[in-house]
């Protein structure tokens, strides 16, 4: 196996990666596990010039088990920091499917559309003026909220940040997730409610903190247009769900419980694929949140 590579280290590696014999794969695989990240884009240029089936397996497995640990500690980082940025934490969940998107476009993105809803507020409007022009610039100017296509509501890619922005398709955990963390970014008193099945946010009265029931203006539905409707229509909604109510449907919740959301509904998303590797390892990721 002839490779053009700078590190003599991962050279030598990469080129016993063809023994067949199993310890040998095991105490190579595992020396270049421990090189981390930096090892993947070689191993993918390999992987791209080598014919060798045997190789491009074993590729394709330390590849996925370094990108996995990567989510991991970031993930582990983000839980155990003091900020919980909704933005970063939805990032490090869209490296589990889509681990070399472009971040840095994304944000740029996602910065266009908060800089150009500032620009249109003031603060002589009155919380349900400020929405509208939130939800203006959203679904009419940048056009989110594009609906599914039948069926797909809930399929995995609709929960990815990164799919989102390139089809302005999502689900309301998603949408919901866009909506309150560019509210965050405003400065605005939006927040995330946990109601169960369908994510919903809320504008407070942030005179008072913490925010408790009784100092919730009106909800949100992101995921239509950003609709705004009462605590009635809440309870209305539980009821016919059947679900018992409970004041934590009412309330906000946490930008840590909605990463944690974020992560149990997509690999429920995977399991009813049938992709139980995946779903198991989305399992491993919600326990770092618990």
């Amino acid at each position: 196996m002839s490779l053009a590579i700078v590190d003599p280290e991962l050279q030598a590696l990469i080129s016993l990666l063809d023994d067949p014999d199993p310890e040998t794969y095991l105490s190579v695989s595992e020396r270049i596990y421990g090189l981390g990240p930096q090892a993947v884009h070689t191993l993918e240029d390999v992987w791209e010039h080598t014919f060798d089936e045997l190789v491009q397996n074993r590729i394709e497995q330390i590849v996925h088990k370094i990108q996995f640990e990567d989510v991991r500690c970031r993930l582990t980082d983000w839980a155990a920091g003091d900020d919980h940025d909704l933005l970063e934490g939805c990032c490090i969940v869209n490296r589990f499917q889509h681990p070399e998107f472009n971040e840095q476009n994304l944000r740029e993105r996602f910065e266009k559309i908060r800089r150009d809803i500032w620009l249109e507020l003031n603060n002589s409007l009155t919380a349900l003026e400020t929405i509208k022009v939130f939800n203006h610039i959203l679904y009419e100017v940048h056009q989110f909220g594009q609906k599914p296509e039948p069926g797909k509501t809930f399929e995995p890619a609709g929960y990815f940040l990164s799919n989102l922005f390139e089809n302005r398709r999502g689900n309301p955990l998603s949408l919901g997730i866009l909506y309150v963390a560019l509210a965050g970014k405003l400065e605005l008193p939006v927040y995330g409610v946990g109601l169960p099945g369908h994510f919903i946010a809320t504008y407070t009265d942030d005179s008072v903190l913490p925010v408790k029931a009784d100092d919730i203006l009106f909800y949100i539905n992101p995921f239509a247009q950003g609709a705004v409707f009462s605590r009635r229509e809440v309870e209305l909604y539980l009821k016919q769900a059947g679900i018992t109510p409970d004041e934590r449907y009412y309330t906000i919740c946490s930008n840590k419980s909605i990463i944690a959301r974020l992560i149990d509904e997509l690999r429920q998303a995977f399991e009813k694929k049938g992709e139980t590797a995946k779903a198991a390892e989305l399992k491993i990721l919600g326990k770092i949140l618990k």
